[in-house]
């Protein structure tokens, strides 16, 4: 009796264990990704698993985006982030990295689990060129 207790505790465990590390975010916090490894990202082919949001103004998209972005201005994202799949990767793009934060967060407590900041924003990816 005490060989199957043992046994059914050890699974238990296990099993928490292998989903807690399925979790791509655990913390329930937006990760942040840095500019070398978006590109990286980019270089081997985004998948389709994987949305860019660019949350500036349209004028400032206009003039310059990260390939593959897709514009929802920070105005306009409470209303417009149904159109997101929640089970696809959110990368989130503002001109210094604030905005992408509170974004994030938002998308956060809306059930999203795989969200994701360009660290210092356009700014940075300006930078790197």
């Amino acid at each position: 009796m005490k060989r199957l207790f043992f046994s059914v505790v050890l699974i238990s465990l296990l099993a928490l264990i292998i989903s807690g590390c399925a979790n791509k975010n655990t913390s329930n916090q937006v990760q942040p990704i840095s500019v070398v490894e978006l590109k990286k990202q980019l270089a081997a082919g985004i998948s389709d698993s994987t949305v860019i949001v660019d949350l500036r103004e349209s004028v400032l998209y206009n003039n310059g985006h990260i390939p593959g972005a897709i514009l929802i201005t920070f105005a306009d994202f409470e209303k417009e982030y149904p159109q997101l799949d929640k089970n696809k990767k959110i990368i989130l793009v503002c001109h210094t990295g604030p905005m992408g934060d509170a974004a994030g967060q938002f998308l956060i407590s809306k059930g999203f689990s795989q969200v994701f900041n360009l660290d210092g924003g356009m700014r940075a990816w300006d930078q790197k060129q």
